[in-house]
């Protein structure tokens, strides 16, 4: 299993608008390409790469939540050793498979509940079932959702004019992943 490297930051905002200008009018950050998720947001571009993802929320972020709602790592390892290290060390966790960009996202949260994405190549054989664990596995899962309560707002729903204009921009092409270094030494050999 190896971690590539820091892919995104995901941040929680009912002021997308205002979000969105500030990444890309003040950090720089271009808006781009985001697939059709249905919910509004917006994905803001360094170097070609989407750093940061806004996703509109139904409300102001309550204190007690996280407006951060988790930080993503690139992986190039295996999805099943990664679960099975996870199982073996009790980690809770749950998978998302984004077909569109050839992704499956293994969400995990850490012992004091924030929450991390880590992505892999999708792949047909991927286990999609969560993983709970212990009692005290479940409730530092409980206390990870706990933090992140507010649901998304609907695109359909959604007053934003980033939220309405994300289509003109396009998605994004299916995602490529970096081959590690010990699966090139396997191909060598």
């Amino acid at each position: 299993m190896t971690m590539e490297w820091l892919d995104h930051v995901n941040i929680r905002t009912a002021r997308l608008d205002e979000m969105s200008e500030f990444y890309g009018n003040v950090l720089g950050l271009k808006r781009g390409k985001r697939p059709p998720f249905e919910f509004g947001g917006a994905w803001h571009y360094c170097n070609g790469r989407p750093i940061v993802h806004l996703v509109e929320s139904t409300r102001n972020i309550p204190a007690g939540e996280a407006q951060v709602e988790h930080f993503a790592l690139r992986n190039s390892g295996s999805m099943k050793r990664f679960q099975s290290k996870l199982r073996k060390n009790d980690a809770p966790y749950m998978v998302i498979p984004v077909e569109r960009i050839n992704l499956c996202q293994v969400n995990v949260f850490d012992p004091d509940g924030n929450k991390i994405e880590v992505q892999f190549a999708a792949s047909e054989t991927d286990d999609l079932e969560p993983f709970y664990g212990s009692a005290k596995a479940r409730r530092r899962f409980r206390k990870g959702e706990k933090l992140n309560k507010t649901p998304p707002l609907r695109t359909s729903k959604s007053k934003s004019k980033v939220a309405k204009s994300n289509k003109k921009l396009g998605e994004p092409k299916p995602l490529k992943f970096p081959v590690s270094k010990h699966a090139k030494r396997r191909k060598a050999a």
